[in-house]
């Protein structure tokens, strides 16, 4: 579950810094700041939700919310880093079957554009990379600014077998959709 919800988390992380940084008014570089932000995922081991966050992200984002077609948004997840609180999945999850962090210790997740939607939400087109399987991805999130401050939410479910996270692991076991959550402030 918690090997789930860590790439989900991963996925998370990259899209909530992604798009955090990335909406700001004004071409701009925005910082992280890491106190205030989270990445995270919730998964579903036998019927009971398991949340997870990752502790260790990076992100780098060109946008102007004016041109968001341009945007470029790159964010790496250290996946030896998520957490769970569950010793045993905490345990596992960086292991063979889940992410396979001795092979593919990071996950990515790139945007090389984004839009805004009729109802205000912004959404970035991209990749995302887990266990060296680069997968399409749209993430929304809402986006705040108040005056150098951004403030970026989202979530987005995505299907872990995907990108073989929990191979072999079945969906009674551990359920098959995890949700990725973020939220993530930024300063220029």
């Amino acid at each position: 579950m918690n090997i789930i919800k860590s790439s989900a988390r991963a996925i998370a992380a990259a899209s909530l810094l992604a798009l955090a940084l990335a909406t700001p008014a004004n071409a701009a570089e925005w910082t992280v700041d890491q106190e205030k932000s989270r990445l995270g995922f919730t998964a579903t081991q036998n019927g009971s939700e398991v949340d997870g966050t990752f502790e260790s992200w990076t992100a780098e984002i060109d946008f102007d919310p004016a041109a968001p077609g341009n945007a470029k948004i790159r964010t790496v997840i250290d996946l030896s880093s998520v957490v769970t609180g569950e010793p045993q999945v905490d345990g596992q999850i960086t292991g063979e079957a889940w992410f396979n962090t001795a092979e593919h210790p990071q996950a990515v997740f790139e945007a090389a554009s984004a839009r805004q939607r009729e109802d205000g939400v912004y959404e970035a087109d991209g990749a995302l990379t887990i266990k060296g399987v680069p997968l399409p991805v749209t993430l929304p999130f809402t986006l705040e600014i108040d005056g150098d401050t951004a403030t970026a939410k989202g979530e987005i479910d995505i299907l872990r077998d995907k990108w073989a996270v929990g191979q072999g692991i079945p969906e009674s076991t551990v359920g098959a959709s995890v949700k990725v959550s973020f939220e993530v402030t930024a300063q220029k």
